[in-house]
């Protein structure tokens, strides 16, 4: 069916077009007058003079752009491009009553164009004129009732008149809403408090194609932020809408749930996606995929992967998928997955491959973790040497942590005769992991003289990385700076913490310490611990040995490196705190910069 033609009240045709005439003379310019008027210049002259007046207006010069656009609509009214753009500019610079004749001048142009009558509304309506704009918008509505533009109009000028239930009801009576109306429509009844037909609102603006989960997304985002009435309940109103639906709103309301981190909800909504033989189905678990990650949601991303590892039907992309599935999993916390994810990756793979020594060796770290597990451990750990013979380097570090997972569990004994063994297989080129175990163990035993020794041969090791060779120079450290007694004092105070984290307390070792005359390296000691502790999940016994190493020994090397620990373990007021008392306080520390760029950061996001 044709659109709707506007028809003007009577003499309005004569009315507008005297106006185009008055423009003409206003501007110098010779008009043709009636039906010559519309479509007089060409759309690449209009491309031409919009695209100079966006440059003029991005440069800061909005009237130069505004006196572009207004002489190009002198010579050709009807140009929609030019009129939405001056009348944007108009607006922005409250000069509404200047433009109008301009938007009169293009209804009379070309009486049947949405863009024009939309933008004699808008010029009505921000020139203070609104019983005309609500006149006008009446007409139109009337005239074309499943026009949107006709609808949005119409609304905007009831809003600005007042009068929100009606912009509403305007709204709600469209049969088949498209995406601009709906986004409007959820704006306003976000605005009025209306939550179910908020949350309709937004179910209707994801089942859109494409889906219009950015807009959604905003309103959520506003109605959490802004304390309205319908801040509480306002996602669940829209999870329920969508749960059991098996169609792209539930899809899409997946994603929206997880840029605004809610896991669960994600979760739940793409269980009822598709079946796996759906084409879709892939698509939608790579953009969750995506989403997850830019969310950091680990297990999200486990799960999404490991479903897609169902789904590829090539070997090679299984395989990216399932060590994605794994390392996502262990980041996660979710250690049972995992293990599943890297069982079935050996199985699959081939010895040799990436994907087989990676998964190798991430099975081995999640058993070795556990008491109860350390058998399978030795077995997996047995049968990598086995298929991989020439990682003598790998090797060294593997049976170095099976050494302390024997530790972990309370057996020194067994942890120690586990590096004895393997030191005498493994060439001493290869065995700075293993120094490093020894060296832990030896301080966990309190045997400062072993310990000594082991720590200096393991920061020899060439290729290690960056934070495991901090970790091997801050042991070294210790074992150097302390005494023998503050030293056996830390290795037991370190072995409980790694034996029995939950349960630690630092109040003994600190009155063992308290009781004892202190060396130059009792902060180190106390920077210890506080590794130690921070490692094992015990942030706050952390945060409060480097807060006493602050305040007890504030001329230390040790003193910086925990203002900066604090600040990165604090929210932004109080790292902000942290930071400028070492930028202040330690000027000439190496730490300095470091703090400083922090803190720049901290200022640029608004703390």
């Amino acid at each position: 069916m044709g659109r709707p033609r506007f028809r003007f009240p009577a003499g309005g045709t004569r009315r507008a077009t005297r106006i185009v005439a008055l423009l003409a003379a206003v501007c110098g310019a010779q008009l043709t007058m009636g039906a010559d008027v519309a479509g007089q210049a060409s759309a690449a002259s209009e491309q031409r003079t919009v695209a100079r007046a966006e440059r003029l207006r991005a440069s800061g010069r909005a009237a130069e752009a505004a006196s572009a656009l207004r002489e190009h609509l002198v010579r050709a009214p009807a140009s929609p491009g030019a009129l939405a753009l001056l009348g944007e500019l108009a607006l922005e610079s409250g000069e509404a009553a200047a433009f109008v004749p301009y938007a009169e001048a293009a209804v009379a142009a070309a009486p049947d164009e949405e863009v024009a009558r939309l933008w004699w509304v808008r010029g009505l309506t921000g020139a203070g004129r609104l019983d005309s704009a609500l006149a006008v918008s009446d007409r139109w509505l009337k005239e074309a009732p499943g026009l949107s533009a006709a609808r949005l109009a119409r609304a905007d000028a009831q809003v600005a008149a007042g009068d929100s239930a009606e912009a509403v009801r305007t709204l709600g009576d469209a049969a088949d809403p498209d995406g601009e109306l709906l986004t409007r429509f959820a704006d306003l009844l976000l605005a009025v408090g209306d939550r179910d037909r908020l949350a309709a609102a937004w179910v209707g603006l994801l089942a859109l194609t494409p889906p219009a989960t950015d807009e959604v997304e905003t309103g959520l985002r506003t109605a959490e932020a802004d304390g309205s009435g319908v801040r509480a309940a306002s996602f669940e109103r829209l999870r329920a809408l969508l749960a059991g639906r098996r169609d792209g709103a539930a899809r899409a309301g997946a994603i929206v749930a997880l840029r605004l981190g809610r896991g669960e909800a994600a979760r739940t909504l793409a269980e009822a996606a598709p079946p796996p033989d759906d084409p879709e189905a892939a698509a939608f678990l790579r953009e969750y995929v995506r989403e997850a990650e830019a969310a950091a949601l680990p297990g999200e991303v486990a799960w999404s992967a490991r479903r897609l590892a169902g789904l590829s039907a090539r070997p090679a992309d299984r395989l990216r998928w399932l060590a994605l599935s794994g390392e996502q999993a262990l980041a996660a916390g979710d250690t049972a997955s995992a293990r599943r994810v890297f069982e079935d990756l050996i199985r699959e793979s081939t010895p040799g491959d990436g994907p087989h020594q990676l998964a190798s060796r991430r099975l081995f770290e999640l058993l070795a973790a556990h008491p109860a597990s350390l058998a399978e451990a030795a077995s997996v750990l047995d049968r990598y040497v086995r298929q991989y013979p020439d990682s003598a380097a790998v090797e060294a570090g593997l049976r170095g942590d099976l050494a302390l997972g024997h530790a972990r569990a309370g057996d020194l004994g067994a942890a120690e005769a586990l590096v004895t063994d393997a030191r005498s297989r493994i060439r001493i080129a290869a065995s700075g992991r293993l120094d490093a175990a020894a060296a832990r163990l030896a301080l966990y035993a309190g045997r400062p003289d072993s310990a000594r020794e082991r720590a200096s041969r393991s920061v020899r090791e060439v290729e290690i990385g960056a934070a495991e060779r901090t970790r091997r120079l801050r042991l070294l450290t210790l074992v150097q700076a302390a005494d023998t007694a503050e030293i056996r004092i830390a290795g037991a105070a370190a072995l409980e913490l790694l034996t029995a984290p939950e349960a630690f307390d630092p109040g003994p070792a600190l009155r063992d310490l308290a009781g004892r005359p202190a060396s130059s390296g009792r902060s180190v000691v106390l920077g210890f611990l506080a590794d130690a502790a921070a490692e094992a999940g015990r942030a706050r016994i952390a945060d409060a040995l480097r807060r006493r190493i602050v305040l007890q020994y504030p001329g230390s090397p040790e003193a910086p490196a925990a203002l900066l620990d604090l600040a990165r373990a604090s929210g932004p007021a109080d790292a902000a705190s942290w930071l400028e008392q070492l930028i202040v306080g330690y000027p000439r520390s190496a730490l300095a910069p470091v703090a400083r760029r922090m803190l720049a950061e901290l200022d640029g996001g608004g703390r």
